[in-house]
This record gives structure tokens, sequence and C-alpha cells, in this order.
């Protein structure tokens, strides 16, 4: 790999890169127009700005091979993970193909293969100390909302109060711009419902569902961490607790209780059902919930 590390030594800064900014313009303008989501356009600019400057030239004439170069200079040298190197095969993927129209050369450019890992899952009674430990009205809210609802955290830190629907006899939470931009819908717990109506009262939120320090203004993603910690903390849970890992409950958990997995995919904002069926490995399903198409049907005629 020496020649690699060699090769670093020698990386020109983003404006030396004749040509690059008219590059990076292009692309971001088709990004725009193909309404790619802000994370993709961020992430995607920064795998061409980045192979512009390892190869010191604009990627337009780059082959396969300099690609791979990149690549591996991502893992050898930036020691990256692989599910950060699959981000940056995205972008040069979407580059080459949309861009250049070099369709035969995009799709060559190998995805890592990850070792699949089983999501971290919280048994019932650990959840149920996580709540009981949390002495703050707003944060004991929050992280039952996150479990009860599945959310992600960004799309909980971007609820506005409207997002909250129970007119009607509906009782859900709009999901507005999830994960690839989408849309959607999520369940809206009975007792979460009455507990954010004790906590409008007490808190009296304004615009985002939960605020920051200035009333109207959005809670942070260090404020969320900070708030998550410390109720760990004080609950003496002897385990890292996330974000992720209460919407991962929220999926196990919906499975165990007899949920479609049809109808948890929606829930959870998967775009392909694949994603949501490794929750099946680590889901205990009781057989007792199990039965026979035929007394079912049989039963309704």
């Amino acid at each position: 790999m020496n020649g690699i590390k060699s090769k670093e030594k020698g990386l020109k800064s983003e404006e030396e890169i004749p040509g690059l900014s008219t590059v990076l313009k292009r692309l971001k303008n088709r990004m725009l127009v193909g309404n790619l989501s802000p994370a993709s356009i961020i992430s995607y600019s920064r795998a061409i700005s980045k192979l512009s400057v390892f190869h010191k030239r604009i990627p337009d004439d780059l082959d396969l091979d300099e690609i791979m170069d990149f690549l591996v200079h991502l893992k050898e040298v930036d020691e990256l993970k692989w599910r950060t190197i699959k981000l940056y095969v995205a972008g040069l993927r979407y580059y080459y193909q949309e861009i250049v129209e070099e369709i035969e050369l995009s799709g060559q450019i190998p995805y890592p293969k990850e070792k699949p890992s089983l999501p971290q899952i919280m048994s019932r009674e650990e959840l149920s100390q996580l709540f009981s430990g949390c002495l703050n009205l707003k944060h004991k809210v929050l992280f039952r909302l996150l479990y009860s609802s599945g959310l992600r955290r960004m799309e909980l830190l971007n609820l506005k109060i409207s997002d909250i629907e129970t007119k009607d006899g509906k009782r859900r939470i709009r999901v507005n711009k999830g994960k690839g931009g989408k849309d959607r819908y999520t369940v809206l717990s009975e007792k979460v419902l009455d507990e954010l109506r004790i906590y409008f009262k007490s808190c009296r939120p304004k615009g985002y569902l939960f605020n920051g320090q200035k009333k109207g203004s959005q809670m942070s993603k260090g404020a969320l961490r900070h708030a998550l910690n410390t109720a760990v903390k004080r609950s003496q849970l002897n385990r890292s607790v996330t974000p992720h890992i209460l919407r991962h409950c929220f999926a196990s958990h919906s499975l165990e209780e007899g949920m479609n997995i049809k109808t948890l995919q929606y829930l959870l904002g998967h775009q392909s059902i694949q994603t949501t069926l490794i929750y099946l490995h680590i889901s205990e399903v009781p057989l007792s919930k199990a039965f026979s198409p035929l007394d079912k049907w049989e039963q309704d005629v």
C-alpha cells in the first residue's frame, strides 16, 4: 500500500482542481432536479470531491482501476468502515450513470459486502427501568414516543406539534420527509398521547414538538444524546442506549405482539422488506399466537 500512501502526500485542495467547481455544481443541480434528499446531495458531492482531490483531476476521465485505487485508499489509509464506503460508492455510481452517462462503468463499481449484524434489543424490563429512572417530564415523554412509534432520531426532532393527529377518531403521527425524503404515518400510543397532553400543559412547546433551549427552536441531536445518556446513568442500566436501539425495540416487540411484517415495514419507513425481515431473527414470537388459516376463514363463512 506504499504507493497509495505516498500519493496522499501530494493531495491538492478542492479549489486547486481545474473544473471541479463546475462538476460539483452540475452534480448538485442534477440531484436537486431529481429530488434527492439533502443527505444524499451532501454525501454524493463529498464522494466526487474526494475522488477528484485524490487523483488531482475531475472524475470524468478516470477509469475503473483509478476508482478502485481511491476506494482501497478509503479502507486501508483512511480506515473507513464499509458502511461509510458504501455511501461513497453510491455517490460514484450516481455520478457516472447520471452525469457522465457511463452506465457500464457505473455498474462495475462494486458495493462492499458487509457481514450482517443483528440489531441490539432491550428487554421490556430494561425499557421500564429506563422510563422509571427518567425524572425529566419532557425527556421521559420523548423516550417513550421514540420507542412506542419506532421513529428515527431526526424524524423525532423534526416533528411539529401539527404532526400529532387526533381528529376524527384518528390517532397517528405524520412523518414528513423521512429517510429518502418520503412521507408516511406511524402509530401514536394512547398512553403516550395522554402523556403528551400533560407535557403540552406543563412545557408549552411552540412549533416543534420538542423545543431546544429557546422556545420555538428545534431540540438538537447533542441535547437528545445528553438527555438519553443522563437517563441511562440515572437508571443504572449497565449498557449503552441510543435512539436507534429504541427503534429496534419497537420493531422487535411489535412482531412479538403479532404485527404483520408488511405493516411494520410501512411504519418503519423501510424501502425494502429485506431490511424489516432482519427483526424476525431477533424476535421471539410465541407459538400461542400461531393459528390455522382454515379455522380463520371457515369461522367467517
